[in-house]
């Protein structure tokens, strides 16, 4: 027959299971050893669970379910809610030790609620919590596991300066990786994706704003998932590439700069990565990375030059060069676009090919007039 105890929840912070039991027992006049026998368990099992040194069991509760009437998953719910409060009680001990504090305080929290990687500022007491949950991780160890191992398997090599922080570079990949894992795609195809990111050339001659969304749903429907991070301080990044899993590849790119033109480029970058290179290896571009000599530069080139070509050819840049021969410094807007137009080549992304060239100054009265400057928002 069943008692009111059935339904008995504690809505406090849960006690030893066997801490109910001696109440239920004592409540209805039952000695220890009797219940024992009624149960079929020893006397020293029983008062094991009493004191909290053993634990109740499903077969265990079973037997109480028919000894008392109490049914079995209640017992059960008690001894899993009681161990979790005594983990959870673990848990948030090492989260106060200074050592994981130290480490905690380590990531710009500012920036975390920037991207959205936090609802709210989190309290001292809740922020290593905060900052795991937000990474996907159960400490502090599995978040230098799995990032170190990430990082380390790229081609992306830590800087021996202040301009590169790690954490804020973790930031940035992670915020990317969110806003990938909610794309849905098609399996990848190298053929499609090829002729997606032929379309994407055609969308760089309109702004930005205007074929973001179609660059994203295109490049889905060939198994390339699209992320546009904003950019973090301290961290010089670009874009980078991965494969998310054998069907899904991820290329997310960064408003560093606040450029289209940068943009785009970083985009084609990361394309060749995933249509080129090894899929075991996360890319990850940055400032720097023609500086660090630990980088595969010929990889990196062979990036660059993918972009560059697909984006503006040689025979484009050639004809500049043939065209304008003499007044390439005196060149007019209008001039510009024309050539630009003629040539089906996004204006801005030609000046940007022809300063790198070094055709046209960096410091170009063109660079206002032409290119077009962007802010990725979440």
């Amino acid at each position: 027959m069943a008692t009111h105890s059935n339904q008995f929840q504690p809505d406090f912070a849960p006690k030893a299971p066997g801490e109910y039991l001696k109440m239920f027992l004592e409540e209805r006049g039952i000695k220890i050893v009797d219940f024992a026998r009624r149960t079929g368990r020893p006397t020293k099992t029983i008062s094991e669970i009493i004191s909290g040194t053993a634990s109740i069991t499903p077969d265990t509760a079973l037997q109480f379910e028919k000894a008392l009437g109490d049914s079995a998953s209640f017992w059960l719910n008690l001894q899993t809610k009681y161990q979790l409060s005594q983990a959870r009680a673990k848990d948030q001990a090492a989260a106060k030790d200074e050592v994981t504090v130290a480490w905690a305080k380590k990531f710009n929290i500012n920036e975390m609620l920037r991207l959205r990687l936090l609802e709210n500022k989190p309290s001292n007491g809740l922020l290593v919590d905060a900052i795991l949950r937000a990474f996907g991780v159960s400490s502090v160890p599995a978040w230098e596991a799995h990032w170190n191992e990430r990082l380390s398997l790229s081609r992306f090599k830590q800087q021996e300066h202040a301009k590169i922080d790690p954490y804020n570079v973790a930031v940035w990949l992670r915020c990317g990786e969110l806003i990938a894992n909610e794309i849905e795609t098609a399996p990848h195809s190298a053929s499609g994706f090829r002729t997606a990111l032929t379309k994407a050339r055609d969308m760089t001659k309109s702004p930005f704003r205007k074929s973001s969304k179609s660059l994203v749903d295109d490049c889905a429907e060939v198994g390339v998932a699209i992320a546009f991070v904003p950019s973090v301080p301290k961290t010089g990044l670009r874009g980078c590439a991965y494969w998310a899993s054998k069907d899904k590849a991820v290329i997310a790119v960064s408003d560093r700069m606040k450029s289209e033109e940068r943009m785009w480029f970083s985009f084609f970058h990361e394309a060749c990565h995933i249509l080129e290179h090894s899929k075991r290896a996360v890319f990850i571009d940055h400032d720097q990375n023609n500086a660090d000599q630990t980088l595969d530069v010929d990889i990196e080139q062979e990036a660059d030059n993918f972009a560059a070509e697909f984006l503006v050819t040689s025979r484009v840049v050639n004809a500049f060069r043939n065209s304008f021969s003499i007044s390439h410094h005196a060149i007019s807007e209008d001039s510009f676009r024309a050539f630009a137009k003629q040539n089906d080549v996004s204006a801005g992304l030609l000046l940007e090919r022809l300063q790198y060239e070094g055709i046209i100054p960096q410091n170009s009265r063109l660079n206002s007039k032409i290119k077009r400057k962007l802010e990725f928002q979440l």
